[in-house]
């Protein structure tokens, strides 16, 4: 039967042009073998996602750069599920471990596979690009022997190159092209990450350093107090540790204490290096510096955190302090560690004023003043802290503290 357009129709049940019967089993066999084969695509498509936002949510906070490339390569060998997984970095190259992987474990030698993929190697270091290739490294071991390996490059400014090998054993399935795209993608995605962590802490690096120069600045205009900003600086990071500040905190208190005196740049130094006790003037000159501390770092946006130290750190627990007379926690946690240790090195060293006294006196002189010059918890925290110090790292506080006249080792008890 020919329909109106000349068409030829086939009636159902009717032989195929080929003379064969459609068989539907095989259909159905292969449509089942391509879903199988979509959805594992499309579970690695996920698993590669995942790893993309687990670095820009977790790996990427981490901050040190060293922390963030060791959690990368490790999370980079779960995902892609090597049997062994080794990092060149162009003098060595090491097995990495820590990482979680389905795939069958491989006894890998770096010296023996970097030297059989020598060539592949460079050509990934060259061209920055994720290559597949199998392993032809004589003498290897058996497992070894024709193993699946995948090179990718990790890159990161003012750093070695790193050269990622993936290996997994000849009778698993080889890296294809999906994997070789998303190793590119997860490895120059955190190779952009590790830049800017390194770019962040040369920043830090250049800060502190201009922050040390400004201190020791500080410290040549008066002859009395020099290495005092430093001490404080440490003393003040020591002391937030033991109160257990994180680290962020830490570096910021210590920055407060390298920084507190800056202010008296505006000081004169008659008055700075007077031998005697000051006037009532003089005295209201000097307490001008905290605010002079506080107007000259106030510009300097990475600073922003430490200016509430440097403003309070001689606010007195009572209210009787200044610059505006606060009192209790009303002073910002960083101005009352400030507060304890300026005033423990400004006893332990000698003055215009005076000599200086003993570490057993600056306790004493710090317990009796606590509740009212200083905050009484982190005055005890101090004390304790310091004192352990002392008897735990002998030679260390020798050589940090050798202007302090030392007296018998503290006793236990203390």
């Amino acid at each position: 039967m020919t329909p109106h357009d000349g068409t030829l129709m086939l009636e159902v049940g009717s032989e195929s042009p080929a003379g064969q019967a459609p068989d539907a089993s095989e259909d159905v066999s292969r449509l089942l073998d391509e879903n199988e084969s979509l959805g594992r695509e499309l579970l690695r498509c996920y698993e590669q996602m995942s790893l993309l936002f687990e670095i820009t949510e977790n790996i990427a906070h981490l901050g040190d750069a060293a922390t963030i490339q060791a959690a990368l390569i490790r999370r980079y060998g779960s995902m892609l599920n090597v049997g062994a997984l080794l990092l060149e970095d162009g003098t060595r190259c090491q097995v990495i471990d820590g990482y979680e992987s389905l795939g069958r474990p491989l006894p890998a030698n770096g010296g023996v596979i970097r030297a059989a993929l020598h060539g592949e190697i460079q050509r990934v270091r060259e061209s920055q690009r994720a290559l597949t290739c199998r392993l032809d490294a004589p003498g290897s071991s058996v497992e070894l022997r024709g193993a699946h390996a995948m090179l990718g490059s990790l890159q990161q400014c003012n750093a070695p190159q790193i050269v990622l090998i993936a290996l997994r054993h000849h009778s698993d399935a080889p890296f294809d092209t999906g994997e070789r795209l998303a190793a590119e993608s997860v490895l120059g995605y955190g190779g952009h990450i590790l830049t800017n962590a390194l770019m962040l802490r040369q920043v830090q690096q250049m800060a502190m350093e201009t922050v040390r120069a400004l201190a020791n600045a500080i410290d040549a205009k008066d002859n009395y107090t020099r290495g005092h900003s430093e001490r404080v600086g440490w003393l003040a990071k020591f002391l937030g540790r033991a109160l257990g500040l994180p680290p962020a905190e830490l570096q910021h208190v210590e920055w407060a204490g390298l920084l507190h005196d800056v202010g008296k740049i505006g000081v004169p130094e008659w008055i700075l290096n007077k031998p005697g006790p000051l006037t009532s003037e003089e005295t209201a000159e000097m307490q001008k510096h905290p605010r002079l501390s506080y107007e000259v770092l106030k510009p300097i946006a990475s600073l922003e955190s430490i200016l509430p130290g440097v403003l309070y750190h001689h606010e007195n627990h009572d209210g009787s302090g200044y610059p505006e007379r606060i009192r209790g926690e009303d002073i910002p946690l960083i101005a009352r560690i400030l507060h304890v240790v300026d005033i423990f090195d400004a006893l332990t060293s000698t003055r215009a004023y005076r000599t200086q006294y003993s570490i057993d006196r600056a306790m004493e002189i710090l317990r009796e003043g606590a509740g009212r010059v200083t905050d009484p918890r982190i005055t005890d925290v101090f004390i304790r802290s310091f004192r352990q110090y002392m008897r735990d790292s002998q030679a260390d506080y020798l050589e940090r503290f050798a202007h302090i006249a030392l007296g018998p080792a503290p006793a236990a008890s203390d």
